[in-house]
């Protein structure tokens, strides 16, 4: 049998305002609910030193198995920001000085051609709907991944991962 404790939360807000890093990455997720891509986004935002992931409060499976068992551990090594609305968070953050780029398959701009330096907002919507339109409007920026036309999209935690893995490469 093992004891364990609950994981330490901090407010969206509380973090901001305590954080002095000129460099901040968080992940936003909205309508993401499948517990093993929540895990697996968990995993490589730790493995790429994102700050953290805002997720909404109502559809984030805090106490799923298979998120944390996908998640590897990484759970104890990020922040993870549940809210009540994606759109208020975003609004907020951009009063603090926070860039968001929205991942959109209809995006025509590379975000491997983007500077990532500074307090960004990497947003990703849904698999199935992606971000949904009035989500869309808070963002400053909107980007694809480009790859090529065997396929139309990868799965989310996949397209993720590459993100984080080339911001991690470009900011080190």
């Amino acid at each position: 049998m093992a004891e364990v404790e609950q994981l330490e939360e901090i407010t969206l807000k509380e973090f901001v305002i305590e954080n002095t890093k000129d460099n901040l990455n968080l992940i936003a997720l909205e309508d993401v609910t499948d517990p093993r891509n929540i895990g697996s986004i968990i995993r490589s935002a730790v493995a790429f030193n994102i700050d953290g992931i805002i997720v909404k409060d109502r559809s984030f499976p805090s106490k799923s198995k298979l998120l944390y068992k996908s998640a590897s551990g990484g759970a104890e090594h990020l922040k993870i920001f549940k809210v009540s609305n994606v759109n208020t968070s975003l609004r907020y953050l951009k009063t603090k000085e926070f860039w968001v780029s929205a991942f959109d398959i209809s995006a025509q701009k590379d975000f491997t051609k983007h500077n990532w330096n500074g307090k960004n907002i990497l947003l990703f919507g849904s698999e199935g709907y992606g971000i949904k339109a009035k989500t869309l409007e808070n963002a400053d920026f909107k980007f694809r991944v480009n790859m090529n036309d065997n396929i139309e999209s990868l799965n989310i935690s996949n397209t993720v991962s590459v993100v984080c893995h080339h911001i991690f490469q470009s900011i080190k």
